[in-house]
C-alpha cells in the first residue's frame, strides 16, 4: 500500500464497497494500522475540492476524488488494489485536500 494508490474499500453502511485514494504520508504507512483516503465517485458536482482523474487508476469511465469525503479506515476494509495516481494528480489532490480542510493560511 502506498500515497496515491486507489482500493476498492469496505467503507460499511449505505457507502459499501468504494473506490478511495489513499492520502496518507508515505513514510508512515507501514507503521499504521489505519490509513486516510479520500472517496472516488464517477459523479462529478463541480465542488471546488473535487480532483478529476479521467479514466487514470483503470478506472472505465471518468471519475473525480472528493476531497471532502476524507476518512481514516482500517488497512483490513481494503480489498482490491485498482491502480495508482501519478505525482502531478497527487500535487493536485494536496492542494485540493488544504481547501478542504481550510488550511489556505496555514501555507
Amino acid at each position: 500500500m502506498n500515497r496515491g494508490d486507489i482500493w476498492q474499500i469496505e467503507l460499511g453502511g449505505t457507502a459499501g464497497l468504494r473506490p478511495a485514494l489513499i492520502i496518507t504520508r508515505q513514510a508512515v504507512i507501514p507503521h499504521l494500522n489505519k490509513l486516510t483516503v479520500a472517496e472516488i465517485t464517477s459523479r462529478g458536482k463541480g465542488y471546488p475540492t473535487e480532483v478529476p482523474i479521467a479514466q487514470l487508476a483503470n478506472f472505465r469511465r471518468d471519475s473525480y476524488v472528493q476531497l471532502d469525503n476524507i476518512q481514516t479506515v482500517s488497512k483490513a476494509r481494503f480489498v482490491k488494489y485498482i491502480g495508482s495516481l501519478d505525482s502531478a494528480t497527487m500535487r493536485a489532490v494536496g492542494q485540493k485536500a488544504i481547501l478542504a480542510l481550510g488550511l489556505e493560511d496555514c501555507v
